[in-house]
């Protein structure tokens, strides 16, 4: 019958390079250090004991890797990149790794190398949905809308109650214009989480932009219920004071008109 795996990526282990000497060896003790540096968001003096590492031993894909997210971190991205593509190269069966990599890619504009990443990512790990979301945002960088709502809508699909996919769909139709579908997906999160605040006003700038002027002032009034301090506020009172008045007027008009008759 084989081996039974619990994931891909646990199948692949045995292609991995791994450190050969894990023990505490000036190496890793450096590494070490590095990593728990790195993890409490120290990440300039992270990358000092990386090179330390990295100089008395260069066969641990994890100080690349290490190295590769400190310098991101620090907004290098083109040390992020080579570092990164180091470790990928020594542990390509690694999904956090393509994850990173495609991170930095995405950061510097290189989003169709950032595609390849996150489709490894995810065919290594299908669990990753931060890397199913950033597969989709970058689509959209270049204009592949169609693709990214494939996208988000596949991760619903999966994941209903993953508010994330819902903000970025909803985000995308209102770039494209679709404000008819915005609506539609706004309705979808409010059902999942009614204290999602910014749905209602996701709603009202669709019906405002629908020209329901009637139903988008009951949502502007009641995003302002909810979020009175908002610092939309000022803009969404101007907005409500002039649709109000324009409706006001249609009153008038029609009262008008019904007296002359």
């Amino acid at each position: 019958m084989g081996i039974k795996y619990k994931s891909v990526a646990h199948g692949l282990d045995s292609f991995v390079i791994k450190p050969t000497n894990l023990k505490r060896t000036g190496a890793y003790n450096a590494f070490v250090k590095a990593d728990a540096l790195r993890l409490s968001n120290r990440f300039r003096e992270s990358i000092k004991h990386y090179l330390q590492s990295l100089m008395m031993d260069r066969n641990n894909y994890r100080v690349y890797k290490g190295l590769g997210i400190s310098y991101k971190a620090e907004q290098d991205y083109e040390k992020a990149v080579k570092y990164l593509e180091k470790a990928r190269e020594m542990s390509y069966f690694s999904s956090d790794i393509h994850y990173e990599l495609g991170l930095c890619y995405m950061l510097t504009g290189r989003f169709c190398e950032a595609i390849r990443c996150f489709h490894h990512t995810i065919s290594l790990d299908r669990t990753n949905i931060n890397a199913q979301i950033q597969l989709g945002v970058a689509h959209e960088c270049i204009e592949e809308f169609d693709m990214a709502i494939l996208i988000y809508h596949t991760i619903i699909e999966n994941n209903p109650s993953y508010l994330s996919a819902y903000n970025h769909l909803s985000a995308l139709y209102m770039n494209i214009g679709e404000f008819k579908s915005a609506g539609t997906v706004f309705s979808q999160l409010l059902k999942i989480n009614p204290s999602f605040n910014k749905a209602y006003l996701g709603l009202a700038i669709c019906f405002d932009k629908m020209s329901h002027h009637k139903r988008a002032l009951h949502y502007y009034k009641l995003f302002l219920d909810k979020k009175p301090h908002s610092h939309h506020g000022e803009k969404i009172r101007k907005r409500i004071d002039k649709l109000s008045r324009a409706k006001a007027s249609e009153n008038s008009s029609k009262c008008f008109a019904v007296v002359n008759d």
